[in-house]
């Protein structure tokens, strides 16, 4: 085989398990969510662990889809996992985007939620030993 088609062989399969593992975050979250609003339905958690609850959701769906991805990419695990939290980002902006949510939004909460995110992939992708 060519060095270029090797190289692209690769690549897909690394672009595969990238993209399993952002799905297998996404879905991990919409189970957090919904466990979640059942939770505050029931009126056993107060509005104001909202916020919280997000944050500590988010990071964990980061941290388990980087595992996966640093678990089957050997090399450079932290970066598979970083880019597992970045993909999972801009997922959430899209669907965000579509929701219909503002246009404006605050570049600060943007930028937190992407730094959480990304750490939390980066963890992950280091764990996955």
């Amino acid at each position: 085989m060519k060095p270029d088609a090797v190289f692209f062989k690769n690549f897909m399969e690394k672009a595969k398990i990238l993209l399993i593992s952002v799905g297998v975050s996404v879905l991990l979250t919409f189970f957090f969510l919904a466990i979640f609003a059942f939770v505050m339905q029931k009126g056993m958690l107060s509005s104001s662990v909202e916020g919280i609850g997000l944050i500590v959701m988010s990071v964990l769906s980061c941290l388990f889809g980087g595992y996966l991805c640093g678990k089957k990419n050997r090399e450079k695990r932290y970066l598979w996992g970083m880019l597992t939290g970045f993909c999972y980002c801009l997922i959430f902006v899209l669907i965000h985007k579509i929701a219909g949510g503002k246009s404006g939004g605050d570049l600060l909460s943007f930028l937190t939620t992407l730094l959480y995110c990304t750490a939390g992939g980066m963890l992950g992708g280091m764990l996955g030993l």
